[in-house]
């Protein structure tokens, strides 16, 4: 299809650009030929491209913003539907890189700073670009100003997605996110592609040797520091905000874009002043401040070691916090407040204090999770060789070297009894000399036994006494006999004293091993082998170490009932600790701790480290009293800015007046009490 000369009021020049479905048009109007504008024309017919030309029409119009590129109208001449833009006079970022290669640091903050106002322009109104590239940004030759453009596929807070798993933007510039799907592109994800733009600006190459995100490359690996694509005398903190602004998860990436660009103004400040410091002569003794000093969060350990895994809102949100206690008025009127919510305190402190410094920070407090395994020493465990079935012939492995049920989380565990591989071995039983049977502990292995029984005794005649055995079955026990008689006995003429019992030893089978000798071995059930292996018992136990940053005359107490500690960090590592952790001054401490209460048999297997903060601002001033030379400190905590309470501030004055009121009051009381009796 032919595109037409006029479209409305409009002559169409030359063209200028084109894209997939479009065509872009230098275009001046007819009866103003000073007027220009470019216009972008569909050539696709197909419904789904007319319905998102129209839709990035509908939300070009919305913004309105010196670094986005404005839309002047819209509309349809058949068989074309088309827009009118913003002229630019210039080229995109894209040409203008691979025309001059990389771009001077002044000149890549200048663009990094103008596509962040827009792009957080555009989030405020809920639009999310979801193509941020170099392509897309358009350079004014001249005034040097950055502009964002082409809005095809943005898309609003609350707009339905008609295609979910397709992945929308330029190769090497979308996010992790674009790979899962359009819904899961946010604000996050543009702050992402940002971050790869200005890599890019700096270097001319990509974070990556090869794009990532696609099918023959679909992770995405930490970003190449800048150093090692030739990028010299950049301060090593620049690296860490790359890698803050590509982390992999949203919430560790900064919060908004002009997060970003804050952090990159206090890096490049604190460089250009130490320069200054190292090059310059030495300096001389400051003189004595006479105004007010303030001061917003200074550097730390913790952001500049753990930067890039931080959860980063709370971060940017205590910055935003200090900068807003720069302000006098503002401190003024917290201390106008707090006082104020007592009434024995001096009225209008605010008005009264002459501020002569605030400064702000961040107190940190450490939480160390711990998850340590034991592993006792390996015993021997025997038991019968009872199915004498093979082993398989394995070397001995070490019990650290044994796998347990797998770590996942920190619950504690009983453990178990676990047998060493490999140290399985067929041993002859040593009760019983590998017999099978063992001396029984009753006859000693003579078979036999002396047992004892009685002999019982019958009277014969006056005094006389025939010895006869007693049987069990009582025989001979009723009747006497006389050579070959038999004759039935008499009765005695008297009763006669039953005759002492006889006893005497005789040799029996012994009943315990039948008169074997021996019994079968207990140890080895009778056959004589012994399976012995080594084994070990293990369990798991949790612990927790805290700590937090030290600062006098803090109630923790009152902390804690009053302020909400923000959570910025929170990782956690198997098999021991992070390498970063024992950089941190505050953190090391507790794994030497947590080191301490492991030994040969005990080991860490899982730890977490949790960093919360609770932002603090210290204010000195004076009352500026007459003979009152003294200054006072208060502390501001939280985010709730609360101050504790102060009997420094009382109004003695009142609280004097009030007391001799009272006592006056009570006196008059008495007094009418006993003039009325």
């Amino acid at each position: 299809m032919n595109i037409p000369e006029q479209i409305g009021n409009y002559t169409l020049d030359r063209e200028i650009g084109s894209g997939a479905s479009s065509q872009v048009w230098l275009a001046h109007h007819t009866k103003l030929p000073e007027r220009q504008v470019a216009v972008k024309v569909l050539m696709s017919q197909e419904r789904e491209a007319i319905r998102r030309f129209q839709r990035e029409a509908a939300i070009a119009a919305r913004l309105r913003h010196p670094n986005i590129v404005q839309l002047y109208d819209h509309g349809y001449s058949q068989p074309f539907f088309y827009t009118m833009l913003e002229h630019i006079e210039g080229g995109s970022l894209r040409q203008l890189i691979e025309r001059q290669g990389r771009i001077q640091l002044d000149a890549a903050l200048r663009i990094f700073r103008q596509i962040a106002a827009a792009l957080d322009y555009a989030h405020s109104l809920g639009v999310v670009h979801r193509d941020m590239s170099p392509g897309n940004i358009l350079i004014e030759q001249g005034s040097e100003r950055a502009l964002l453009t082409d809005f095809g596929i943005a898309r609003e807070n609350g707009q339905a997605i008609t295609v979910v798993n397709a992945i929308m933007g330029t190769p090497g510039f979308f996010s992790p996110e674009h790979v899962q799907g359009a819904r899961a592109v946010t604000h996050s994800s543009d702050i992402f592609s940002l971050g790869v733009i200005f890599y890019h600006m700096l270097s001319a190459q990509l974070p990556w040797d090869e794009p990532p995100g696609l099918p023959d490359n679909p992770g995405f690996d930490p970003p190449i520091p800048l150093r090692q694509r030739g990028v010299e005398s950049m301060p090593a903190d620049v690296d860490r905000v790359m890698l803050t602004m590509l982390a992999l998860d949203p919430t560790r990436r900064f919060p908004s874009a002009r997060a970003a660009v804050d952090e990159l103004d206090r890096i490049f400040a604190r460089h250009q002043m130490t320069t200054q410091i190292i090059l310059g002569a030495t300096p001389a003794a400051a003189p004595t401040p006479t105004g007010f000093q303030s001061v917003g969060v200074a550097a730390n350990e913790i952001e500049t070691t753990l930067g890039p895994d931080l959860i980063r809102a709370p971060i940017d949100r205590a910055h935003r916090r200090a900068e807003d206690m720069r302000s006098a008025p503002q401190l003024a009127s917290l201390l106008d407040v707090w006082a104020g919510q007592h009434r024995m305190y001096i009225a209008l402190l605010g008005r009264l204090a002459r501020l002569h410094k605030a400064s702000s920070a961040n107190v940190y407090f450490y939480r160390l999770r711990l998850l340590y395994e034991q592993r006792s020493p390996a015993e021997d465990d025997e038991e019968p060789d009872i199915h004498a079935q093979p082993f398989a012939l394995t070397p001995e492995v070490d019990r650290w070297k044994i796998e347990l049920p797998v770590v996942t989380d920190f619950s504690e565990h009983p453990g178990d009894r676990v047998i060493l591989p490999g140290s399985t071995r067929v041993v002859a039983c040593r009760p019983c000399e590998g017999r099978g049977l063992t001396p029984c502990p009753h006859c000693h292995g003579k078979q036999r036994v002396l047992v004892t029984r009685q002999i019982a005794v019958s009277p014969t005649g006056a005094g006389a006494a025939t010895a006869a055995a007693t049987f069990p079955n009582g025989a001979g026990g009723g009747r006497r006999t006389r050579g070959s008689a038999t004759q039935e006995a008499e009765p005695p003429a008297t009763a006669q004293a039953p005759p002492a019992p006889r006893t005497e030893q005789v040799l029996v089978p012994c009943p315990e091993c039948e008169g074997r000798g021996g019994i079968t071995c207990a140890r080895c059930e009778g056959v004589g082998r012994l399976v012995q292996r080594k084994t070990f018992r293990w369990r798991r136990r949790t612990d927790l170490i805290h700590a937090q940053d030290d600062r006098p005359a803090l109630d923790e107490s009152w902390l804690q009932r009053t302020c909400k500690a923000e959570l910025i960090y929170r990782e956690r590592q198997s098999g021991g600790f992070r390498p970063e952790w024992s950089t941190l001054k505050a953190i090391a401490p507790m794994l030497a701790e947590a080191q301490q209460r492991a030994d040969p048999d005990t080991r860490i297997v899982l730890s977490e480290l949790t960093i919360t903060f609770i932002p603090v601002t210290d204010i000195v001033f004076d009352l500026g009293k007459p003979g009152d030379s003294g200054l006072y400190k208060l502390t501001i905590y939280g985010f709730e800015n609360m101050i504790p309470a102060d009997w420094r501030f009382f109004n003695w004055e009142r609280v004097i007046m009030i007391s001799i009121t009272a006592f006056s009051l009570l006196i008059a009381l008495i007094c009418a009490y006993f003039a009325f009796r």
